[in-house]
């Protein structure tokens, strides 16, 4: 860590991604309550996660862009037309420009993807392989702790200037990050691709797919994530019965759970550069799904203390599993790949936990908050020592069958 915190060149990517980041978090939430007050509907509200979740399917378009041209460079014009995008929030005034809101976030979610790849791909250049687990670590818990902190500026700012006001500030923000990237135009980056073979477009779009399932270790450890975040998809709509039903509090108790949740996705992205290094990728996310596993048993008692344990031990699980398996794949991927992969990896874990999701909303009607939590808690053991025991879920032995 303190080698890394020495390399001029990341603390400057880092400052910008600081930047970057406050107001992506603070743009996001209000996206949600201007929808919530603008039309009084819950449901249309929801209608901008899904759509910021809709780019996980064109995944392999986004990698394969990614591949093509100098990370540092696709930052810059992401970067750049994103804040164009947000700008355009400024002409929302009535129900009926609600569609600039849906078109605004739409291309948000495939800005954030492209983000995702491609600073990806940039780390893995500039740092060296010992320390890739640190690099992202610390960015988790960048990340992790402005999910604290930038909805409360994004809410702030929302109530007493309006949504133009928190626009203008996320414009600002990606003009900050561009003019960091501009400062690192030495940095090392993807080398100039081999000129591509009439007729592999196809092969090219699936090679960030075929790459993970095609290597043992890459496909037990995606499929791990994937399998662990099914579980967490189910427990998400059972999140507000567990309080309401189970502790008697109103809703809004939530935010304390998910404050203590916060606070342990701070240390997880600390703590996860010490565990790859010590036990390895596989390991280390293991130590991470056997943490989700405690602390979703911990719902179970249903009592203040317990649950804002869980949120803790569940806030420190998760930068441990998600950095763990990003360094693996980071590490076992040519740096022209790079892009291909990580999206293909967003993809695989992302599209199971959104399904997730809507069959979790389905069946917390009818079941016991404590029976989800339990299931869930199963699952993430079941994972644990599956990967503890194999190096990798047992379904590559299925699919190994199956190739």
């Amino acid at each position: 860590m303190r080698e890394l915190l020495r390399d001029r060149r990341f603390l400057l990517l880092f400052f910008g991604q600081t930047v970057n980041m406050i107001g992506d978090r603070a743009l996001l939430v209000v996206l949600g309550i201007y929808v919530k007050e603008l039309t009084g509907s819950d449901t249309m509200a929801g209608v901008v996660f899904i759509l910021l979740a809709v780019p996980s399917f064109f995944a392999p378009l986004t990698g394969l862009l990614v591949d093509r041209f100098p990370r540092r460079k696709v930052l810059i014009v992401n970067d750049l037309l994103a804040g164009a995008l947000v700008l355009c929030l400024l002409l929302v005034r009535h129900p009926g420009d609600l569609w600039i809101v849906f078109a605004v976030t739409l291309g948000y979610g495939f800005a954030n993807h492209v983000f995702n790849a491609a600073r990806g791909g940039l780390i893995h250049s500039m740092v060296p392989e010992r320390l890739l687990g640190d690099a992202n670590g610390l960015l988790s818990s960048l990340g992790q702790g402005l999910r604290v902190l930038g909805p409360l500026i994004g809410a702030a700012l929302y109530v007493a200037l309006g949504l133009s006001a928190v626009a203008i500030l996320d414009t600002a923000t990606f003009l900050v990050s561009v003019l960091v990237l501009l400062m690192l135009r030495r940095a090392p980056d993807l080398a100039a691709p081999a000129p591509r073979e009439p007729g592999r477009f196809r092969a090219d779009v699936l090679a960030g797919v075929r790459h993970i399932m095609g290597d043992r270790e890459l496909r037990g450890g995606v499929l791990a994530v994937a399998a662990a975040l099914c579980a967490a998809g189910l427990v998400n709509p059972a999140m507000f019965a567990a309080v309401e039903q189970g502790l008697g509090r109103p809703a809004a108790f939530v935010g304390v759970i998910a404050a203590f949740q916060g606070a342990g996705s701070v240390a997880g992205g600390f703590v996860v550069a010490v565990l790859i290094r010590r036990y390895g990728e596989h390991r280390a996310a293991a130590v991470g799904f056997g943490l989700s596993a405690a602390g979703l048993a911990l719902v179970i008692p249903a009592t203040e203390v317990t649950m804002c344990a869980s949120g803790v031990l569940v806030g420190l699980s998760i930068p441990i599993f998600m950095v763990a398996t990003t360094t693996l794949v980071q590490r076992r991927t040519t740096s022209g790949m790079q892009g291909r992969a990580l999206t293909a990896m967003d993809a695989i874990i992302d599209l199971p936990f959104v399904l997730s999701m809507g069959i979790g909303a389905l069946v917390v009607g009818f079941l016991d908050f404590r029976v989800i939590y339990a299931a869930a808690a199963v699952i993430f053991a079941m994972v644990t020592a599956s990967v503890l025991v194999g190096r990798g879920w047992r379904i590559d032995a299925i699919l190994a069958k199956v190739d």
